[in-house]
């Protein structure tokens, strides 16, 4: 970032040629779009440069404070560039901490009462608690603790922290909703060498109201994502 935008500023005082990669970005820049120079190698984000550039200074210091201060007591899971990778970790500390096979490991999952990291105290035994999630399509009802319809006019709400519990031959319950995870509202992706997807991270099983079933949730398209477009 720091030498395409030094270049710029020369080309635009006219010490070095305009190249069209350069016209390009300055383009973007009036547009307030995030330029192919950098998207072509940052995490996927479909914000304009505007919120791009907060949201990237956001993971700069969650890094830089993990690195200063030690492990956070709850993972912003949005600030990693590859949270696969991430919650793979936590399945091998686990395997190891308990001398079991990783193969047999999956996550379950709680969702708690609070809606941020600022509100946890302590760190959980087993597993991880995972912030900064939104639920697409429906919202969460914290009195009945389940999935409910999003209000009129709502597209995307604040989900609160869940607990990622590793757990043996894990099976999802029939009926829960297997809510899809993505880092991006693009339900799309590609498979990456290490065969994970660049934006599909997981399942994540929900309690749904009573009187509906999960093929109900299927139909409205409820999905969780890591960041949204603004």
């Amino acid at each position: 970032m720091r030498s395409t935008l030094n270049e710029l500023q020369r080309a635009i005082k006219g010490l070095v040629v305009m190249s069209s990669e350069l016209g390009n970005m300055f383009m973007s820049f009036l547009h307030n779009q995030v330029p192919t120079l950098w998207t072509a190698i940052a995490y996927p984000s479909l914000k304009p440069l505007a919120p791009w550039l907060k949201d990237f200074h956001k993971r700069i210091n969650f890094m830089r404070s993990w690195i200063k201060n030690g492990q956070p007591k709850c993972f912003w899971l949005p600030g990693f560039f590859f949270p696969q990778g991430f919650m793979r970790g936590t399945l091998q500390l686990h395997a190891r901490k308990y001398q079991i096979p990783i193969d047999t490991l999956n996550f379950g999952f709680q969702v708690l009462d609070v809606e941020s990291e600022e509100d946890i105290t302590n760190s959980p035994n087993d597993g991880i608690y995972v912030s900064g999630l939104y639920l697409d399509g429906a919202r969460w009802d914290k009195d009945k603790r389940c999935l409910s319809e999003a209000f009129p006019g709502e597209m995307y709400s604040k989900f609160p922290v869940i607990h990622f519990i590793p757990v043996v031959n894990y099976k999802p319950p029939p009926d829960e909703y297997q809510c899809p995870l993505y880092k991006t509202h693009v339900r799309a992706g590609t498979l990456t060498t290490t065969t994970a997807s660049s934006n599909f991270l997981l399942n994540v099983s929900l309690k749904i109201h009573p009187r509906t079933n999960p093929d109900f949730w299927i139909l409205q398209g409820v999905a969780l994502l890591c960041q949204i477009g603004n």
